[in-house]
Protein backbone atom coordinates (compact mmCIF):
# COMPACT_ATOMS: atom_id res chain seq x y z
CA UNK A 1 0.00 0.00 0.00
CA UNK A 2 1.27 3.52 -1.06
CA UNK A 3 1.50 6.43 1.13
CA UNK A 4 0.63 9.61 0.35
CA UNK A 5 -2.36 11.70 -1.82
CA UNK A 6 -3.20 11.22 -5.48
CA UNK A 7 -3.21 14.38 -7.73
CA UNK A 8 -7.00 14.45 -7.89
CA UNK A 9 -6.60 14.71 -4.18
CA UNK A 10 -4.28 17.45 -3.75
CA UNK A 11 -6.04 19.18 -7.03
CA UNK A 12 -9.43 19.46 -4.79
CA UNK A 13 -8.06 20.26 -1.53
CA UNK A 14 -6.72 22.94 -3.89
CA UNK A 15 -9.67 23.78 -5.52
CA UNK A 16 -11.34 23.81 -1.57
CA UNK A 17 -8.72 26.13 -0.56
CA UNK A 18 -9.37 28.40 -3.43
CA UNK A 19 -13.16 28.34 -3.08
CA UNK A 20 -12.77 29.29 0.76
CA UNK A 21 -10.03 32.34 -0.03
CA UNK A 22 -12.63 34.06 -2.50
CA UNK A 23 -15.08 34.00 -0.03
CA UNK A 24 -13.07 35.40 2.64
CA UNK A 25 -10.57 37.67 1.57
CA UNK A 26 -13.18 40.35 0.75
CA UNK A 27 -14.95 39.93 3.30
CA UNK A 28 -11.49 40.60 5.37
CA UNK A 29 -10.83 43.80 3.29
CA UNK A 30 -14.53 44.89 3.55
CA UNK A 31 -14.16 44.53 7.33
CA UNK A 32 -11.00 46.41 7.25
CA UNK A 33 -12.28 49.25 5.50
CA UNK A 34 -14.99 49.94 7.54
CA UNK A 35 -12.78 49.79 10.79
CA UNK A 36 -10.81 52.42 9.49
CA UNK A 37 -13.93 54.01 8.59
CA UNK A 38 -15.33 54.05 11.94
CA UNK A 39 -11.87 55.18 12.87
CA UNK A 40 -11.96 58.61 11.09
CA UNK A 41 -15.25 58.82 12.25
CA UNK A 42 -14.36 58.60 15.97
CA UNK A 43 -11.51 61.15 14.75
CA UNK A 44 -13.87 63.57 12.97
CA UNK A 45 -15.83 63.67 16.01
CA UNK A 46 -13.02 64.16 18.51
CA UNK A 47 -11.41 66.88 16.53
CA UNK A 48 -15.05 68.95 16.13
CA UNK A 49 -15.47 68.12 19.70
CA UNK A 50 -12.19 69.56 20.85
CA UNK A 51 -12.09 72.17 18.16
CA UNK A 52 -15.77 73.69 20.13
CA UNK A 53 -13.89 72.78 23.89
CA UNK A 54 -11.73 75.16 22.01
CA UNK A 55 -14.54 77.84 21.08
CA UNK A 56 -16.19 77.76 24.48
CA UNK A 57 -12.47 78.63 26.32
CA UNK A 58 -12.17 81.33 23.60
CA UNK A 59 -15.56 82.66 23.13
CA UNK A 60 -13.86 86.71 23.55
CA UNK A 61 -12.55 85.63 20.22
CA UNK A 62 -15.51 84.29 18.31
CA UNK A 63 -17.45 87.30 16.96
CA UNK A 64 -20.84 87.86 18.32
CA UNK A 65 -24.02 87.02 17.65
CA UNK A 66 -26.29 89.08 15.38
CA UNK A 67 -28.53 90.93 18.20
CA UNK A 68 -31.30 91.12 15.87
CA UNK A 69 -32.30 87.20 15.49
CA UNK A 70 -29.38 86.03 17.00
CA UNK A 71 -28.09 84.01 14.31
CA UNK A 72 -24.00 83.53 14.28
CA UNK A 73 -22.52 86.52 11.87
CA UNK A 74 -19.48 84.48 11.06
CA UNK A 75 -16.96 81.75 11.92
CA UNK A 76 -13.25 81.66 13.09
CA UNK A 77 -11.07 79.42 11.02
CA UNK A 78 -8.62 77.57 13.20
CA UNK A 79 -6.38 74.81 11.14
CA UNK A 80 -5.88 71.04 13.08
CA UNK A 81 -2.52 71.92 12.72
CA UNK A 82 -3.07 74.65 15.41
CA UNK A 83 -5.14 73.20 17.54
CA UNK A 84 -2.62 70.37 18.19
CA UNK A 85 0.37 72.82 18.56
CA UNK A 86 -1.84 74.85 21.45
CA UNK A 87 -2.34 71.62 22.55
CA UNK A 88 -6.09 70.91 22.41
CA UNK A 89 -5.44 68.04 20.09
CA UNK A 90 -2.93 65.48 20.66
CA UNK A 91 -0.40 64.70 18.32
CA UNK A 92 -0.92 61.14 16.85
CA UNK A 93 3.25 60.63 16.62
CA UNK A 94 5.74 62.25 16.64
CA UNK A 95 7.05 63.00 13.18
CA UNK A 96 4.96 65.34 10.69
CA UNK A 97 2.06 64.77 9.54
CA UNK A 98 0.56 64.98 12.77
CA UNK A 99 -3.11 63.64 11.58
CA UNK A 100 -3.61 61.27 9.35
CA UNK A 101 -6.93 59.74 7.24
CA UNK A 102 -6.43 56.47 8.29
CA UNK A 103 -8.30 55.11 5.35
CA UNK A 104 -6.65 57.52 2.87
CA UNK A 105 -3.27 58.17 5.11
CA UNK A 106 -3.77 62.49 3.65
CA UNK A 107 -2.20 64.64 5.99
CA UNK A 108 -5.53 66.33 7.85
CA UNK A 109 -3.27 68.99 9.25
CA UNK A 110 -3.98 72.27 7.11
CA UNK A 111 -7.63 71.50 6.50
CA UNK A 112 -9.57 74.24 8.66
CA UNK A 113 -12.08 74.06 11.14
CA UNK A 114 -14.77 76.38 11.40
CA UNK A 115 -15.51 77.54 15.30
CA UNK A 116 -18.83 80.49 15.55
CA UNK A 117 -21.01 81.29 18.67
CA UNK A 118 -24.48 80.29 18.90
CA UNK A 119 -26.57 80.51 22.00
CA UNK A 120 -23.12 80.70 24.37
CA UNK A 121 -21.66 77.62 23.20
CA UNK A 122 -19.31 77.10 20.11
CA UNK A 123 -20.06 74.67 17.44
CA UNK A 124 -17.80 73.60 15.22
CA UNK A 125 -17.19 72.37 11.22
CA UNK A 126 -15.04 71.49 8.66
CA UNK A 127 -14.60 74.17 5.77
CA UNK A 128 -14.40 72.68 2.43
CA UNK A 129 -10.91 73.53 0.91
CA UNK A 130 -9.35 72.74 -2.60
CA UNK A 131 -7.05 71.13 -1.61
CA UNK A 132 -7.05 67.86 -3.33
CA UNK A 133 -6.56 65.66 -0.47
CA UNK A 134 -9.27 67.08 1.55
CA UNK A 135 -11.15 66.64 -1.40
CA UNK A 136 -10.91 62.75 -1.41
CA UNK A 137 -11.78 63.30 2.36
CA UNK A 138 -14.65 65.50 1.92
CA UNK A 139 -17.20 62.34 1.33
CA UNK A 140 -16.06 60.45 3.99
CA UNK A 141 -16.61 63.52 6.17
CA UNK A 142 -19.88 63.58 4.60
CA UNK A 143 -20.32 60.18 6.07
CA UNK A 144 -19.59 60.62 9.32
CA UNK A 145 -21.41 64.02 9.73
CA UNK A 146 -24.36 63.18 8.20
CA UNK A 147 -26.65 64.37 10.91
CA UNK A 148 -25.22 67.38 10.81
CA UNK A 149 -26.61 68.74 7.65
CA UNK A 150 -26.16 72.30 6.91
CA UNK A 151 -29.97 74.07 6.48
CA UNK A 152 -30.81 75.33 3.21
CA UNK A 153 -31.36 78.72 2.24
CA UNK A 154 -34.63 79.91 4.09
CA UNK A 155 -35.04 76.28 6.33
CA UNK A 156 -35.48 76.27 9.66
CA UNK A 157 -33.16 74.52 11.54
CA UNK A 158 -36.68 72.99 13.93
CA UNK A 159 -39.40 71.75 11.95
CA UNK A 160 -43.19 71.77 13.38
CA UNK A 161 -42.35 69.24 16.74
CA UNK A 162 -39.48 71.76 17.90
CA UNK A 163 -37.06 68.70 16.51
CA UNK A 164 -33.41 70.12 15.81
CA UNK A 165 -33.35 68.72 11.31
CA UNK A 166 -30.20 71.18 10.40
CA UNK A 167 -28.15 73.47 11.60
CA UNK A 168 -27.53 76.81 10.63
CA UNK A 169 -24.19 78.05 9.98
CA UNK A 170 -22.40 81.33 9.08
CA UNK A 171 -21.38 81.66 5.69
CA UNK A 172 -18.45 84.49 6.14
CA UNK A 173 -15.57 84.12 8.21
CA UNK A 174 -14.23 86.99 10.73
CA UNK A 175 -12.19 89.79 9.90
Amino acid sequence: MKKGFTLVELLAVIVILALLATIAVPSAISIAHNIKKDMFCDKIDMILSDAERWGDSHMSQLKVTNPTNGEPICYKKVKIKDLIEQGIIKKENETAPFMLNPVTNNSMDDYEIGIYKKNKRAYAFYIETSSPSFTEDLELIKECQSNLRICAAGESELNAKNERVCIKRPTTPCP
